[in-house]
């Protein structure tokens, strides 16, 4: 299961993934960051509270990505879980994207 909340304060959206982004999660997450990336320019993902990714979710990231930066904002990912961003490197993700 996946919770995803949102919070816009001036010129980024700070959304916040609890849960698992897993197969069945994708469809929610893919559509929480089609809001999140038309909410403001710049995007900020809460992943503290985020235990696992699937194939699909690193999907849904990279699409966020690319609608991001392709309206010249930025995509920041915050509090990355170990195992997580395990996923992140092994998939060559973790050059693609911005951690903080």
């Amino acid at each position: 299961m996946l919770t995803v909340t949102s919070n816009v304060n001036g010129d980024v959206n700070e959304v916040k993934l609890v849960g698992r982004l897993d197969v069945k999660a994708a469809r929610e997450a893919e559509a929480a960051f089609a809001e999140a990336a038309t909410a403001a320019p710049n995007v900020v993902l809460d992943m503290t509270e985020l235990d696992y990714i699937a194939s699909a979710g690193l999907r849904a990231l990279k699409r966020l990505n690319a609608d991001i930066t392709a309206n010249g904002g930025t995509l920041v990912l915050r509090g990355v879980q170990d195992k997580v961003m395990e996923v992140f490197e092994m998939t060559g993700f973790a050059v693609m994207l911005t951690f903080e």
